[in-house]
C-alpha cells in the first residue's frame, strides 16, 4: 500500500519526532511511505500522484493560516485521493467551537461550552469556569476565571498578543469546570478504539501533562462507544480523542485531534495507529 504522510517540515516541529514515528510505524506494517510538506508546483500540470491513503497531519496553526499542508490536503481530496481524515474533519477538529457545535447536534455528552462573545450573564453562578481558546493546543492559554470581567480581561490580553504577532486563538470559550477529573486519551476510528491512556495530572492542576500516562487500561464499553462517536460525528477516520471521567462517573467528550500526537517512545501505540489507518484505507 502506498501512503503519503502530509506533515510540515518546519524546523520547530521536526524535533517532536512524529513524522519519523508515523513513517516507521507504517513501514513496519508493510506500507510504502512518501512524505510531503507542501503542494508541489508540478501538480498544477500533472495532478497529484495516486496514493492508497493520505495521512494529513495538519496542525491547528496551519489550518488557521491555510498553510501549505492544508492546501495540499485540499488538492488531494478534490482529486479523489483517500484522506485518513477528510478536510472537513481536519477543520472541524481544529476549532473547538466547531467541535462543540457538532457534538451538541449529535447529543454527545460534553462540558457545557459557551462562546464568550455571546455571553452577557455568567453561565455558572457561584462557580469558576474554564477559559480556553478555540484554536491552539488544549494545554496552552487555558485557565480558570471567576466572572465575566476576568474572562474579558484575559481575552483582551490574547488579542493584544495576536496583534503583536502571537499565535491566533480563535474564539474565546467558556466551559464548565469539571473538577479533579481523569483525562483519558484514546485513539479511535468510528468502529475501533485503542487502549485507554490516563493522562498524568497533579492534584489541583487544570492541565494534564501531555503524553505521560501513569495508567493504561482497556477502554470500558461506554468509553469506547463515546470515543468512536466523537470521531464518527466529526466525519473522521482516525483521531486522538480526550474523554473526561468526572468524579461522579460521567463520561464527557473534551477534545478531538485529527493530527494527533502519540508517544513516540511506545512502539505499540505506533503499531495500533498504523494498523488502524491502513485498515481504514483497505475499507
Amino acid at each position: 500500500m502506498r501512503v503519503l504522510l502530509l506533515v510540515t517540515d518546519a524546523p520547530w516541529y521536526e524535533p517532536t519526532g512524529y513524522a519519523e514515528a508515523w513513517t516507521r510505524a507504517l513501514e513496519e506494517q508493510g506500507a510504502e511511505v512518501d512524505r510531503l510538506a507542501a503542494l508541489p508546483s508540478a501538480w498544477a500540470v500533472d495532478g497529484p500522484p495516486a496514493y492508497d491513503l493520505v495521512v494529513g497531519h495538519v496542525l491547528v496553526e496551519e489550518v488557521a493560516a491555510f498553510a501549505p499542508t492544508l492546501q495540499a490536503a485540499a488538492a488531494l481530496e478534490a482529486a479523489g485521493r483517500r484522506l485518513l481524515n477528510p478536510v472537513s474533519a481536519l477543520l472541524a477538529s481544529s476549532d473547538k467551537l466547531v467541535t462543540a457545535a457538532v457534538w451538541a447536534a449529535a447529543g454527545l455528552p460534553q462540558p457545557r461550552t459557551h462562546d464568550l462573545a455571546g455571553v452577557d450573564r455568567w453561565p455558572d453562578p457561584g462557580r469558576s469556569m474554564v477559559l480556553k481558546p478555540a484554536f491552539c493546543d488544549g494545554a496552552r492559554h487555558i485557565g480558570l476565571v471567576r466572572d465575566l470581567d476576568e474572562a474579558r480581561a484575559v481575552e483582551a490580553a490574547w488579542r493584544a498578543d495576536e496583534a503583536a504577532g502571537g499565535e491566533r486563538r480563535g474564539a474565546a470559550l467558556l466551559q464548565e469546570w469539571v473538577e479533579e477529573p481523569a483525562c483519558v486519551r484514546l485513539f479511535a476510528t468510528p468502529d475501533a478504539v485503542s487502549l485507554a491512556y490516563v493522562k498524568g495530572r497533579r492534584p489541583g492542576e487544570l492541565v494534564t501533562s501531555g503524553t505521560v500516562y501513569p495508567r493504561v487500561h482497556e477502554a470500558p464499553p461506554a468509553m469506547a462507544e463515546l470515543a468512536q462517536a466523537m470521531v464518527a460525528t466529526l466525519g473522521g477516520g482516525l483521531m486522538g480523542v480526550d474523554v473526561l471521567v468526572a468524579r461522579d462517573g460521567r463520561l464527557l467528550a473534551l477534545e478531538a485531534n485529527a493530527p494527533f500526537g502519540f508517544d513516540v517512545t511506545d512502539p505499540e501505540q505506533g503499531r495500533w495507529v498504523a494498523r488502524a489507518a491502513l485498515a481504514r484505507a483497505a475499507r
